[in-house]
């Protein structure tokens, strides 16, 4: 029945509801582009799921409709579109015009009208048609020819049954409820006091609005009946705006609505513009297989020759196929090298699918390529190298020369980039559609794994991209020496990719059964917790349900917040929310109890165990450097950065992390690290003189805000002084301090002026650093690393403010970010030199922990401290708190 369906999107309606329900997002120069990603979405998977024969887009136009003529308030209310929405709304046609699908619109009539006349013409003439909306309005024109795919719902298809289901009246009812509740949205007056319960239950009582409004006197809830009474025309009128028209001067062209494919052209050109790149990965240009000569490696004697080969090329460009992500336990599958762009090797060694060649042995492939692998003059580029340095160190094989990752390098350039894959890369760099692994593999259920993929399609894949890692090398290199990124590169970020996969080979020993002692324990508090919690309820319902608990709070304790969610209006359970309402009755302070509790029990007491290696005993953690836009390294798989340090449920988790036996924990913090990047950066002689004599910096603060001796700082003072310390590296502004400090905004506003004025370069420092952002688009740190933002120069006020606080606490932050850097490769230099036994293990923002034998803690400790507060000569000297202990919780 594809050729007798016609397909009507909703135009309008979804592309505001995409721009009010999805995050905000822009492309590199500050285009503001989540509504028209979303349409552009919504489309391709219609196209892609339903494969239509006939499909159109209808749009509202700017010409004031029947209903604004018939009612002056229709709309009134609505406020006009925000501006970063109205710069998408010229992209979202174009989207529709690159792919290729019609626009319908007609001057004086609504979009609604539009679908709703073409729907009742297509069914007259014995078409089905699928409207594509989640708008309740248009659930008025399902019938038994006509229904609606709800793109919010993953395709929800609704036939009259599952509007009645879901709407609980009828489709023809729809527009008489909505007379009776009204719409804020379009400003449909409705009947005072009758919402939708009431207008439901009436309307499924007396069948229409005008039966209702005939026997009003039978309606038996006071309220609602003397209401309508008194209401009845505004009731009419009400009904008049609701329904929706069938009578739009619109014919029915099959013609001009017939599907045709999409203009590749117009929409790689026009999704390259708008950075959306899975669609410009689509619609990108495919590359001529026959270009490139990618080779299989079944014999060893063809391995020999494509080593030689190899060894000709200035560098060896390396991809591994893996048989999973961790590099920790993944095997191998094949190999792919190559010294030169435009060809490669691939050499199958794990393929196991019914009639695969007889392929070689890996560690026969890795004898092979050790000479070339080991050689520190030749430089090797990849892809997430440090990836590969694993799976190499695993079979006795270290990676070694100068390194190139493109997803690093590609990062150092453009921090705020979404994706620094290959494949988006090589699209942007390169202007070349990959071989995806998708489409080698498969994806979802459709997946196999990669051992079953044939071994000609993965050398094309694989060695397609080392030919690309080498290509990209030759892009990127010269951009990074153009933006001064180099030397951070080759002295910084490049040398760091060998510490972090050491450290992430080492891993860190956890006790399985601390862990599971406090699993039960935990268990047994959050029993204790439901039982108090239904208990303050009156009853019980499910505690993770936020509906169920919104209309505890909100319904039957009648409890009131001023926040609501953004995408639904309804009442947010949100930790903000429950933390608000806490002032006012005990249950949401337990729920936040409760959420701490099963957050931290779910994510990792009961997760670490089952993450420890089979063969190490030990969990090993993924350090990333192309995550934080700031620089600051990121852990993955398990994320050992979020364990809270200083709350009690925190400091046990961290109590089972152990040392081998015989060994300690060492454990090195910076002392208030980005407070001293400021005192330097910012050239603060009083702050910069503090941190020499070592004195408490607070209470320094504290004694030049309130003009007072040191001597009389007391704790409420330091307190306040604490927390615009830190507040202003943040961008705080009067309203956070004052709900911080619990003063009001003026009190709040005053104590900065007496900051600024006590530490005026402290002020000139974050006026230039912002005027450099919105002179330059980006700011540096002090190793010269870049952060670009975009929103500087965005429509929307709050967007841009949000830019210039980052801007500001960049600089800082990312100039502490690159100190520990540097620290870790000075430190890692020097345990080598000395021989020892202690490695790093674990790194978290300011804070290095090494494991130590016993016998070496007193030798180690000197070199760490040296290390990490020698790493740069500041105004204000760097200063190392040493701990050691037998947990990390001891050293913490």
């Amino acid at each position: 029945m594809k050729d007798r369906t016609i397909y009507l999107v909703d135009g309008t309606y979804n592309v505001f509801r995409a721009y009010h329900a999805t995050p905000r997002l822009t492309t590199s120069k500050g285009m503001p582009t989540n509504a028209v990603l979303t349409f552009a979405g919504i489309l391709r998977k219609l196209v892609v799921d339903e494969k239509p024969v006939f499909l159109g887009v209808a749009f509202d136009t700017e010409a004031p409709t029947f209903r604004h003529e018939e009612f002056a308030g229709y709309k009134a209310h609505r406020p006009p579109p925000p501006d970063d929405l109205l710069i998408q709304l010229p992209y979202v046609r174009r989207v529709c015009e690159a792919l290729r699908v019609p626009i319908l619109e007609r001057d004086g009539w609504e979009a609604d009208d539009v679908i709703a006349t073409l729907a009742a013409k297509a069914a007259r003439e014995g078409f089905l048609v699928t409207i594509v909306t989640s708008d309740k309005d248009m659930f008025q024109l399902v019938d038994e020819r006509i229904t609606i795919l709800n793109p919010a719902r993953a395709n929800l298809v609704m036939d009259t049954a599952k509007v009645e289901e879901v709407f609980g009246v009828r489709p023809s009812q729809v527009p008489d409820v909505l007379a009776l509740w009204g719409d804020a949205t379009d400003n449909i007056p409705g009947v005072k006091g009758i919402g939708e319960k009431g207008a439901k239950e009436i309307i499924r009582t007396f069948g229409s609005l005008a039966e209702a409004i005939r026997r009003a006197d039978d309606i038996p809830r006071k309220a609602y009946r003397d209401n309508l009474k008194a209401e009845s025309g505004a009731a009419l009128r009400s009904l008049a705006l609701a329904t929706v028209r069938r009578d739009a001067p619109i014919e029915l062209d099959l013609e001009a609505l017939r599907y045709r494919s999409p203009d590749h052209a117009a929409a790689y050109a026009l999704f390259s513009e708008l950075e959306f790149n899975n669609l410009m990965h689509e619609f990108a240009p495919r590359a001529d297989a026959g270009a490139a000569d990618y080779k299989v490696v079944l014999e060893p004697d063809e391995l020999g020759a494509a080593v030689e080969q190899a060894r000709e090329g200035q560098d060896l460009s390396l991809e591994i196929i893996a048989t999973g992500p961790d590099a920790m336990t993944a095997g191998v599958v094949g190999v792919a090298f190559t010294g030169r762009a435009g060809a490669a090797f691939y050499v199958p060694v794990g393929h196991a699918y019914l009639g695969a060649p007889g392929q070689l042995r890996l560690p026969e492939v890795l004898a092979r390529l050790r000479p070339l692998l080991e050689d520190p003059q030749r430089p090797k580029a990849a892809d997430d190298i440090k990836h590969e340095m694993i799976l190499l160190a695993r079979h006795g094989v270290r990676l070694a020369g100068p390194v190139f990752d493109t997803m690093l390098a590609s990062y150092l350039i453009d921090p705020g980039r979404r994706m620094h894959t290959l494949d988006v890369l090589a699209l942007d760099y390169l202007n070349h559609r990959t071989l995806l692994y998708a489409e080698v593999a498969g994806s979802g259920r459709k997946e196999i794994p990669v051992a079953m993929v044939e071994v000609e399609t993965m050398a094309r894949h694989a060695g397609e991209n080392a030919d690309l890692e080498l290509r990209l090398k030759e892009a990127l290199e010269p951009r990074l020496r153009t933006m001064e990124l180099d030397e951070l590169y080759q002295e910084l970020e490049a040398p760091l990719v060998r510490v972090l996969a050491g450290m992430q080979m080492a891993g860190v020993k956890v006790d399985p059964g601390r862990l599971a002692a406090m699993s039960v324990r935990l268990g047994a508090q959050m029993e204790t917790l439901e039982a108090e919690i239904h208990e303050l309820a009156g009853g019980r319902f499910n505690i993770n349900s936020p509906r169920q608990l919104g209309e505890i709070l909100f319904e039957k304790l009648d409890l009131v917040s001023r926040r609501r969610t953004t995408k639904t209006k309804a009442r947010s359970t949100s930790q903000e929310v429950l933390e608000e309402l806490a002032a006012h009755h005990p249950l949401p302070r337990r729920i936040l109890d409760y959420r701490s509790l099963s957050k931290l029990k779910s994510t990792y007491v009961d997760a670490l165990p089952l993450l420890i290696h089979p063969e190490t005993g030990r969990v090993h953690t993924s350090y990333n450097q192309t995550v934080a836009a700031t620089g600051r390294l990121s852990s993955s798989d398990p994320n050992l950065q979020n364990i809270p340090a200083r709350t009690e449920l925190g400091r046990s988790i961290r109590a089972a992390f152990v040392p081998e036996q015989g060994c300690l924990l060492l454990a090195a913090d910076y002392s208030q690290v980005e407070l001293r990047v400021m005192a330097h950066m910012a050239d603060v002689p009083e702050l910069a003189e503090a941190f020499r004599k070592g004195e408490d910096i607070h209470a320094r603060t504290a004694a030049e805000v309130f003009g007072v001796m040191p001597e009389l700082v007391d704790s409420r003072m330091r307190t306040q002084a604490k927390t615009i310390n830190f507040g202003i590296l943040y961008g705080m502004g009067p309203v956070s301090l004052a709900s911080q400090l619990g003063i009001s905004r003026s009190e709040a506003q005053a104590f900065i002026d007496r900051y600024f004025e006590r530490f005026p370069r402290i002020k000139d420092y974050i006026e230039e650093t912002i005027a450099q952002a919105e002179r330059d688009g980006f700011v540096t740190t002090l190793f010269n690393r870049r952060r670009y933002f975009p929103d500087i120069k965005s429509p929307d006020r709050m967007a841009r403010q949000q830019a210039l606080r980052a801007a500001v606490n960049t600089t800082i932050q990312g100039t502490a970010a690159d100190l520990i850097k540097k620290a870790m490769l000075d430190l890692d230099a020097a345990l080598a030199a000395a021989a020892v036994r202690s490695r790093m293990i674990l790194q978290v923002h300011d804070e290095l922990v090494l494991e130590c034998p016993v016998e070496e803690v007193e030798t180690v400790r000197p070199l760490v401290k040296r290390c990490m507060e020698e790493v740069a000569a500041l105004r204000a000297p760097l200063v190392v708190d040493l701990k050691t202990g037998s947990s990390w919780e001891e050293v913490t």
